[in-house]
Order: structure tokens, then sequence, then C-alpha cells
């Protein structure tokens, strides 16, 4: 077991500064390694089923994303202390996985148990530069280029990526016909539960695609005020930047839920390993697929990159030719140009995007390792179909921990 110290700190004010927590070595990857009990098997976990196990009431807090472009990016996320004290409430810590409870990964000193937990519960640095990549690939016109595709986010944990876009969605103009799919995968269904939905409500919430909902609670609420046994319910205000606390009914659930339906967004929920997710049962190939933080351990690095490519299945011989060619422009391209040019990829026929630290001490893993195996992606197994893969550094932070945004492409099998 070892810890990251990687991730972005919980408490308010440090979260709204956008500041990062101080980067700390890890033990090695040897210890890490020691213990590797069988790999959950991927499941889909229906929303419906999700929804019931949502507390009467979370607490979150405001997380500010720093973007290149200036503009002020803001989400809500559920605070992790309110999800300890969610398991401590219920009954929830009596379920065990890989022998541990609920409760256990909560309160452990360890980030990650490798095969058991993988660390989803805490936001990490490249979720946010990965929603800063988008920004600028994007350029204010998310919801429209979302139309009609299928998005999927590994690791998912808080889906800070996936939250900026629904975001974007939900306060554009509803439509029906958008067709847009955003599928949510974590190892560990715990994560999906405690923070990845209560994080997707909050998305909603704090849009217009909630006020229909805000107004009837308050007219619901006037019409009360005469009767004394009766309790309102306060909503809390609908303002990104301030904590808060949402109480979680059938009423708001059934108003999210006739939400998505209105704004054309179907959303699943995946949980288990990389290497049984089973692209067909999911609907498909996607053309959005995003990751951060989740090349860290170089033995989880085969399955990632053999899911990212049967999750795309759209190669395309790169525009200059070869992949060689491709990787060689692409090293001599300067910051400025590789932010000036990542507007013309949201035209790509798929987009795989991979964000990540240089190195992760003591772990093994980090972006060359990911690299190597990238482009010897034919030979991972004697039964691998993946092509030899070309990696793009997109998006990078030079000062500081060394953190890159990389785009994976594919050469015509």
């Amino acid at each position: 077991m070892f810890k990251f110290n990687f991730d972005v700190d919980e408490t308010d004010d440090f979260v709204v500064s956008g500041a990062f927590a101080a980067e700390k070595t890890a033990p090695s990857a040897s210890t890490a390694n020691s213990r590797q009990p069988r790999e959950a098997t991927s499941k889909e976990i229906p929303i419906e089923d999700l929804l019931p196990a949502l507390p009467p009431t979370f607490s979150f807090s405001p997380l500010a994303i720093p973007l290149t472009s200036k503009r002020n990016v803001v989400v809500s996320r559920r605070d992790l202390f309110d999800a300890r004290f969610q398991v401590i409430a219920s009954d929830e810590d009596t379920q065990r996985t890989g022998g541990r409870s609920d409760l256990d990964f909560l309160d452990a000193p360890s980030d990650l148990v490798p095969g058991v937990y993988e660390g989803g519960l805490k936001t990490w640095e490249c979720s946010l530069d990965l929603v800063d990549c988008l920004e600028s690939i994007y350029e204010g016109q998310v919801a429209r280029h979302l139309k009609g595709k299928r998005v999927l986010e590994l690791g998912c944990g808080t889906a800070i990526p996936s939250l900026y876009l629904l975001q974007a969605v939900f306060f554009s103009e509803p439509s029906p016909n958008a067709n847009i799919h955003i599928h949510l995968q974590d190892y560990n269904d715990l994560v999906l539960r405690l923070v990845t939905l209560p994080n997707v409500i909050l998305a909603w919430y704090m849009s217009p695609a909630s006020a229909a909902f805000r107004a009837s609670v308050s007219t619901s609420q006037d019409d009360r005020m005469g009767d004394l046994d009766a309790e309102p319910e306060p909503l809390p205000v609908v303002d990104t930047t301030e904590p808060g606390e949402l109480p979680v009914t059938p009423v708001l659930t059934s108003a999210f839920l006739e939400s998505l339906r209105h704004y054309g967004v179907q959303i699943r929920f995946i949980s288990g390993s990389w290497a049984t997710f089973d692209v067909e049962r999911a609907g498909g190939p996607y053309q959005i697929l995003l990751t951060s933080e989740t090349i860290y351990r170089t033995d989880g690095l085969p399955s990632l990159v053999e899911l990212m490519w049967r999750a795309t299945a759209m190669p395309s011989k790169p525009s200059q030719g070869d992949d060689t060619a491709l990787a060689d422009s692409t090293s001599r391209l300067s910051l400025t140009d590789k932010v000036a040019a990542l507007p013309a990829l949201a035209n790509e026929p798929y987009l795989c995007l991979v964000a990540a630290k240089l190195v992760y001490f003591g772990v093994g893993g980090g972006a060359k390792e990911f690299i190597e195996i990238v482009e010897r992606a034919g030979s991972l197994s004697e039964t691998s179909r993946t092509p030899r893969g070309v990696v793009r550094t997109v998006w990078e932070r030079i000062h500081g921990v060394k953190r890159s945004v990389m785009q994976v492409l594919w050469a015509r099998a």
C-alpha cells in the first residue's frame, strides 16, 4: 500500500484557490505490488439502482478549475468527509470489498490498494488539467460538439472532466434529440455510489436545467407556510462558488432523470477492471475517451491501452503520412503552438486524451512507460489486435510537478 500525496486538498480555502498539494515520494513499487488479488469483473450499475443508495442529504463544496483561457469555471463536488459520515451512519461498512469494508477505504492512510481500491474518492490535479485542455479544444462550444457523441471517462473517480462537459450541456438550450452518451467507469462501485453520482446530480442542480424543479419546490413550500406541522426542505442557493447541503428527495431524483431525457443525455455507470470492460455491451465505440491519473502503475498499462483501442476502434492514418513523421513534428511544437492547434482536435473522428504526471515516484509508472506501451501495442499479447499507436503531447505544465495531456492516435491495423 502506498500514498501518492498528489491529490487536491479537501479544505475549502485550498480548493477555491486552485492550489495543488506538494509532491512526495511513495514507497517502492515492489512493496506496492506485493499483493495482487483477482481483478473485479466489469459490470454496469443502473442509475435506478444507484439513486436509492443516496443519503437524505449530502454536503458539497466548490472546486475552482484554473484555466489557460482565464475563464471562471467552478464545479460543485460532494465533500469527502460527508461520504465518510454516510458510511458510518449506515450498514454499508459491513459490505466488504477484497476483505475490506467501505469505511476501511475512507480511513486508510493509503490512497491505493492495487487490485482492490484504485484511489477514486479524491480529486487529482491532472483531472483539472484535462478540463483546461478540453476548454481549449471546444472553445466554449462544448454542447454543440457533444451532440451525437459517445463519451467514456475511464477511472473517473470524482469525474471532474465529465462534470465540466455535463455542466456545459445543462447550461445550453435543451435538445431531446441531442443523443449524448456519457459513460463513467471506475474500478470501485463504492466510488460511483459515494462521489460520482452525487457530483453528477450537483452539475445538474447548479444549472438552469434544474430551474423548473427548484421553482416547484419553492411554490410547494409557500403553500405549506400556514401549516405548522409542515417542515419545508430548504434548497441550497444555486451558486457553484458556495458550499451547501442538498436534500435528496424522490421529487429531486425524478426531476433529475426527466432533465436527462429533456437534454438528450444518457448516463451509464460501470465498475470493474479495464480488462473485462465489454465495449459492445456498452453500446459500441466512443468518439471521446478521457482518462486522468490512470497510468501510475505499469502492470495496469497493457489493459488500459488495449481498452483504449477497443473503445475508440476508429483508427485513421495520421495526417502526416506515418506515425514517425507525426511523432517528429509533434516533438518540435512549442507549448504556444500546441495550445493554438487544440481547436482542430474537435473535428477528429475520435479523441483519446490521457492526462498524467511525467513521473509517479516510487510506483514505476509515468508518461514514458505509457508511451512505450502504446508504441508496441500490437505485441502486448499473442491475442492482441491492438495496432501500434502514436502519442502526441497536446498540453503540458512545465513548472513544478511536470504534467501533460497526451492524445493517442492509432495507425491502421
